[in-house]
């Protein structure tokens, strides 16, 4: 018989609906089923507030899932947090919960709050990215509470002392498995992933490009993604005369983006606000070299390139791009150390 002796109760806005949801925070599902394969013995429930937009509890990858159907909505709001508590308890009372484990600064954070004092164990809070910010109320509500505040990145952790006062708990990145490939045929010279929002200033790189045609007339460039910025930047593209040398793909499925990856030589984020960018850690164990200003991970390394400002940003990319790159995988955020990190958190190690 598994020894349930350790039980991890996680509440997060959101999480798959099924197996195939690759979209919905991939370093999460790659942490819990890691997790579990390393530590069977643990049990793990996992609380969804608000999606996916269902209230039927369901298995992903052998873990039970609780979802509460709020569906962003402002009028189901409370009822979301009443039936946190009673399903929370129901889950306690069949096994006792010994660690909580919430996702962002929120609702799930305050909720975990509660319920780590109705049971009586300790509460572990992951800042995930947009909620540490000083508009965030909850970040003034809970600041003083009893919660273990963990930050993915020192550029996150310093933020959130700037807005608290506080330092965090612990820095502990999401991590990733190394991947296996054998293509190092790289005819694609710059890759964009991720949501086409304004934060995510994919416009620079839209001008990087117009500005690399003077040294490679055939630059190509790749955007997968999508999102409300997605027609403005191919007007952009359209109107500086770059269709033939940018293509929007569209959403991609996690598969298909690393195939691209380990087709691209340069991941290209002008983000200027990341938690993590856990498209970093992926951009390297495909081979890639990045190009990025100094947000979530970036750190100082031979294939990443740090910039101060839009002006250094594109010279750096036209720099490298007549360059000799090294494409050999590495890994700065390995999956294991991370889960070895929150094991010894929750007192399994």
């Amino acid at each position: 018989m598994p020894d349930f002796s350790k039980h991890i109760l996680f509440l997060t806005p959101g999480f798959p609906k099924d197996e195939n949801d690759f979209y919905c925070i991939p370093p999460l599902q790659e942490f819990l089923i890691k997790f579990h394969q390393t530590y069977p013995s643990v049990r793990i429930s996992v609380i969804t507030f608000q999606y996916p937009y269902q209230e039927k509890a369901y298995y992903w990858n052998e873990l039970n899932i609780i979802p509460l159907g709020g569906m962003n909505s402002k009028i189901k709001k409370l009822r979301v947090w009443l039936n946190c508590i009673v399903e929370a308890s129901k889950i306690h009372n069949d096994s006792p919960v010994t660690a909580i484990h919430s996702l962002w600064v929120g609702e799930c954070a305050m909720l975990g709050n509660f319920l780590s004092k109705k049971f009586n164990c300790e509460h572990f809070c992951t800042l995930m990215g947009q909620d540490v910010k000083a508009s965030n109320w909850y970040l003034k509500l809970l600041k003083k509470r009893k919660i273990i505040f963990i930050a993915l990145s020192l550029n996150q952790a310093n933020k959130f002392y700037k807005i608290t006062e506080r330092k965090v708990d612990e820095i502990i990145h999401w991590g990733i498995d190394d991947q296996n490939f054998y293509n190092n045929q790289r005819d694609i010279d710059l890759l964009g992933v991720g949501s086409l929002i304004p934060l995510k200033n994919y416009s620079l790189l839209i001008e990087a490009v117009k500005h690399a045609l003077r040294i490679k007339p055939t630059i190509k460039c790749k955007i997968a993604g999508i999102g409300p910025e997605l027609s403005r930047l191919k007007q952009i593209t359209e109107e500086k005369g770059l269709s033939n040398n940018i293509e929007f793909t569209g959403l991609l499925s996690r598969q298909e983006i690393f195939k691209l990856m380990q087709r691209s030589k340069i991941l290209v984020h002008p983000s200027r606000f990341e938690g993590s960018g856990f498209v970093f850690a992926e951009a390297l164990v495909n081979g890639m070299n990045i190009v990025s200003f100094n947000v979530g991970y970036a750190q100082a390394h031979p294939k990443w390139f740090i910039a101060k400002n839009n002006e250094e940003f594109i010279s750096i990319i036209e720099k490298i791009l007549s360059a000799e790159l090294n494409f050999e995988a590495i890994n700065l955020f390995p999956l294991q150390e991370t889960i070895n990190r929150y094991a010894n958190l929750y007192g399994i190690n």
